[in-house]
């Protein structure tokens, strides 16, 4: 972190925990106590009110009554915030909840932080109607603000639909329709919903919070007798940043779940679930040699078969 950045993060330092003192600053920037009394001379000469109060118990105080500006936050500390906040909704003993809550908001909506990072269904290939649209919408507010939702809903074995809360997990899109996984307060187990006029009629956010089980993982549900029957793989690739890689990689939708899972100066790798092969195949070719497939490997030999078959076609032609 060079010198700049650390005047700019005692500044925050400051401004969040009030008074600390030479040695607190200097173990949270990771600095000798000396540069502390430094930093405190630049920043009074940039024009901010750092006070240093002598004595015992003394140590610098940030004076100012004014906002810092916006900072960047890493994609940890992103997430960090978000699931602490989540949490947080569902501790009803914790009495300043709702201030807690007004201040999590006013951080969330003035920096680079959505509270919807983990919202990975959307795809362009298909149109939703209006309805539809609605209850995805309202599923993924509950899951955001660690609610339930009260689904009014008729599966095929049903004769009439029956109303019930479910603790929503993941909202996937699989074989052109969407799905909510969420754990069944009636059925007392995970079970997979279908946004469909036919089969859900009304899904509301419910008052109910629920912590969401660590241990649940969406690749337990995938395979020939779970929730998801068919064949849904775990696809990690590897995109590299040169050339605009990655931005031409963010503009496609390749699949549920996409999240970043390794960052290199040179390269990041992704992970995604997806059954369609054939749109896979497509995007990767169109992406030439700034991605390729780390695993898994019937996928990776599958692809480079394909890839073989143009390349023999060509020189048949040549031939």
């Amino acid at each position: 972190m060079n010198r700049t950045n650390l005047c700019i993060r005692m500044l925050q330092l400051l401004k969040a925990r009030g008074k600390m003192n030479t040695t607190q600053l200097a173990t949270e920037l990771e600095v000798n106590p000396r540069n502390i009394r430094e930093f405190k001379k630049e920043l009074v000469l940039a024009g901010y009110n750092v006070e240093e109060v002598k004595g015992r118990y003394g140590g610098y105080i940030l004076n100012d009554e004014y906002d810092l500006p916006v900072t960047i936050f890493s994609d940890e500390q992103k997430d960090a915030l978000v699931q602490s906040y989540k949490f947080m909704r569902t501790q009803k003993d914790f009495k300043p909840l709702p201030l807690y809550c007004d201040a999590m908001d006013k951080i969330i909506s003035t920096s680079k932080i959505s509270s919807n990072d983990s919202l990975h269904y959307m795809s362009n290939s298909m149109e939703l109607d209006e309805k539809i649209s609605h209850m995805i919408d309202k599923t993924q507010q509950a899951m955001n603000h660690g609610l339930c939702v009260l689904l009014s809903y008729q599966s095929l074995q049903d004769e009439a639909p029956k109303q019930f809360e479910v603790e929503p997990y993941e909202i996937i899109h699989y074989h052109k329709s969407y799905y909510l996984i969420g754990f069944s307060l009636l059925r007392k187990d995970y079970r997979m919903y279908r946004f469909s006029s036919q089969r859900m009629f009304s899904c509301e956010i419910s008052s109910r919070h629920f912590i969401r089980d660590n241990h649940f993982h969406l690749s337990n549900y995938i395979g020939e007798h779970s929730l998801i029957p068919l064949d849904l793989k775990l696809v990690k690739v590897r995109v590299y940043h040169e050339n605009n890689g990655l931005r031409l990689f963010k503009e496609k939708y390749w699949g549920n779940k996409l999240q970043a899972i390794n960052k290199q100066e040179a390269y990041t790798d992704f992970e995604f679930y997806t059954d369609d092969m054939s749109n896979l195949y497509q995007s990767l070719f169109s992406m030439s040699d700034q991605m390729e497939i780390l695993n898994p490997e019937d996928v990776k030999i599958a692809y480079l078969s394909r890839v073989q078959k143009i390349l023999n076609a060509y020189r048949d032609e040549k031939n």
